[in-house]
């Protein structure tokens, strides 16, 4: 009778630890979902911050100190023949296909350019920023310099505000 008793407690405790372990799995990924949803509202603000959102965006008085401290205008500057190419290699149709093209291939270029990553690091490290902040700076930075080359202007940018 003892042994049936202890398997009958077991059982329970069981499915009472399963029960708890199933409710905080739920919590944990209900919260993954909830901060899946503030990033793209967290991007936002960071952005602003540097280049405050307008048509085209800009970089603010602090955007243009991480340019210039960061090191990312020179690697731009250096790196601005293939950034181009990468960017015509993603055939962008139109102003805000180019900019999302430029901002992505800016983004990935640690990838294209390993040879700029500890430059990166110390440039960003040196402004205060972290990697992702600096390679933003760059794509406006990069974007005012090749828009024409590829056949846009920065006012094809522009959204009428309304009235």
């Amino acid at each position: 009778m003892n042994q049936n008793l202890l398997l009958t407690i077991n059982t329970i405790l069981v499915a009472v630890v399963g029960y708890f372990l199933k409710k905080t799995f739920d919590k944990v990924e209900a919260t993954g979902n909830d901060v899946s949803e503030m990033k793209p509202k967290l991007d936002i603000l960071w952005r602003d911050k540097i280049a405050p959102s307008s048509s085209p965006r800009q970089l603010n008085e602090r955007g243009t100190d991480i340019l210039n401290t960061s090191g990312i205008k020179g690697v731009v500057d250096q790196k601005k023949d293939l950034l181009l190419k990468l960017v015509k290699e993603k055939n962008p149709a139109n102003p805000y296909d180019a900019e999302i093209a430029i901002s992505a291939v800016m983004m990935d270029l640690p990838k294209h350019c390993p040879d700029i990553v500890d430059k990166l690091k110390q440039g960003a490290f040196m402004s205060g920023v972290d990697i992702n902040t600096a390679l933003f700076t760059g794509s406006i930075y990069l974007r005012n310099l090749i828009f024409q080359d590829l056949g846009f202007e920065l006012q094809d940018l522009d959204v009428p505000k309304k009235a």
